[in-house]
């Protein structure tokens, strides 16, 4: 039974399918928990009824609201009585231009991948109560949506994120390398997969091909590889128009309603380029690392596929070998990808570690990372703070000549209404985790900005306390009301001014 939300998101369309002996002349009658009337409607000769059910007072499902309408149809046929009951959400998800839209609200993803594996288990969770940890897990770490990697996860799964309002982007397995069969065995994944799972509110984005795998990491050079990749989303947008699809992950696309693309680099300064390079349109490739000494370009697009006027997401990013690089890198790259507009948002790699991977905010086990007093919901908060800084090191994001320096702060806001509030900073130790207290309010500190549009600078002039040669400066946004709705941090030394290079001197604050 396929449900879905109407067009005005006032009722439930209902899509059933009867099959078996009895079929023919079969009633069938739907009724929506909680409304009075129930509609019956014939089967046809072909086993289909269709139906509309309208809704009273109809609610819409949303990550602060995730309510649920539960759909009872009753089959009557001359064999007896058959009962089954689905449910689905009024959630609509829209692409408008470069913006998505979700209950015609503007929409930033702020997403994690997530593999779906367990040490003792492998990709089968142990129980229900692990599905359902990983999606709150995500939501304590200030996420709005999981990308589920590569696998179609148990539909337990994805009730929880209907349940708890998590968004999700689903997608199916790649095959490991291109032939006639491989690619009919992917193609043969979709349609299950939206019969399936599309009836659920929580998934808003349907994933097909990864970073060209199955397409033996050659999509630019072979027609039938773009043709292959072009089919599945032909087949996928068939199946559900509703929802908008990823052709090719990452990688080269041919057919997409959105261009994604994915990079790592250890520079903070060279990630922050290349980002901007990519949003400004100053270049259509980047650099992907496929070994030691083996650095590709890829391009984002072949011949043929708009470059311009799609959602623009980064999909995988982040890097470092220990908790203490990979916190810096989860800092300082997503603030840079808060500081673009135009992007519709971003999937960080990745919510915990597996067997061969230690690229998670958590380990293996769910456990905590030490990740050096950095507190990813802070990071991912629907409101940011943005530094005009280009941070050298870890622990060492300004270097600074003197104890007194200035730096400018914006606001990155992705409410509905705009955000107003006064600065504030307090110190710890390099590393220290924010304290509880804002700290003092900056003179001349109010900082404000507009629902998706980069707040101006302002300039915040502090200084590390008496007789300290480095620190954390902490840097929060208060509200009127007295509400913290920011918080970033800066960690300064004086101590390597006198020591760095030309290069590294031009960061270095006055």
């Amino acid at each position: 039974m396929r449900l879905r939300p109407a067009a005005d998101l006032d009722g439930i369309t209902v899509d059933a399918t009867v099959r078996g002996p009895g079929a023919d002349g079969a009633r069938l009658t739907l009724r929506v928990r909680g409304e009075d009337t129930p509609i019956t409607v014939d089967v046809g000769a072909d086993g289909r009824a269709s139906a509309r059910l309208p809704l009273s007072e109809p609610r819409s499902w949303s990550p602060d609201d995730p309510h649920l309408y539960y759909v009872d149809a009753e089959l009557t046929t001359a064999d007896g009585i058959d009962r089954v009951t689905g449910y689905t959400g009024l959630r609509s998800i829209t692409v408008d231009g470069e913006d998505l839209y979700l209950n015609g609200r503007r929409l930033f993803v702020r997403g994690v991948l997530d593999q779906g594996y367990w040490p003792e288990t492998g990709i089968t969770a142990p129980d229900d109560a692990a599905l359902r940890r990983d999606l709150e897990l995500a939501a304590q770490a200030g996420y709005n949506l999981v990308r589920k990697h590569l696998k179609l996860e148990d539909p337990r799964y994805i009730h929880h994120a209907d349940t708890l309002g998590i968004l999700l982007w689903a997608e199916p397995a790649s095959p490991g390398r291109f032939s006639a069969e491989s690619t009919a065995r992917f193609a043969e994944q979709i349609e299950p997969m939206v019969e399936r799972d599309g009836n659920s509110p929580a998934i808003v984005i349907w994933g097909l091909y990864n970073e060209e795998w199955g397409l033996d990491w050659d999509v630019p050079g072979d027609p039938a590889k773009q043709q292959a990749v072009r089919d599945a989303y032909d087949r996928l947008k068939a199946l559900d128009p509703t929802r908008p699809a990823v052709d090719n992950s990452g990688w080269t696309h041919v057919k997409t309603d959105l261009l994604d693309w994915h990079h790592y680099d250890e520079s903070a300064a060279q990630w922050a380029d290349t980002v901007a390079d990519l949003l400004s349109g100053a270049r259509d490739d980047f650099p992907v690392k496929l070994g030691p000494d083996w650095i590709v370009h890829k391009r984002l697009a072949v011949p043929g596929q708009p470059l311009r006027g799609l959602p623009n997401l980064n999909s995988e990013y982040g890097g470092g070998f220990t908790g203490l690089e990979r916190a810096w890198l989860l800092r300082w790259q997503t603030q840079e990808l808060r500081r673009h507009d135009r992007l519709a948002g971003y999937v960080y790699t990745e919510l915990y570690d597996i067997e061969h991977e230690s690229a998670g905010l958590l380990d293996f086990h769910r456990g905590t990372k030490d990740l050096a007093g950095v507190d990813p919901a802070h990071v991912n908060a629907p409101t940011t703070l943005v530094l005009d800084v280009i941070p050298v090191a870890p622990g060492r994001d300004l270097l600074a000549s003197a104890r007194e320096f200035t730096v400018p702060v914006r606001v990155s806001h992705h409410g509905t209404e705009p955000v107003a509030g006064t600065l504030h900073t307090t110190w710890t130790p390099v590393y220290g985790p924010t304290p509880a207290s804002p700290g003092d309010p900056v003179p001349s500190g109010r900082a404000e900005a507009k629902p998706y549009v980069l707040g101006e600078p302002v300039t915040v002039p502090a200084a590390l306390p008496d007789g300290w040669t480095s620190g954390r400066l902490h840097l929060a946004l208060v509200t009127t009301a007295g509400t913290v709705v920011a918080r970033t941090a800066l960690d300064v030394d004086t101590r390597t001014a006198r020591h760095i290079g030309d290069d590294d001197r031009a960061r270095a604050a006055d």
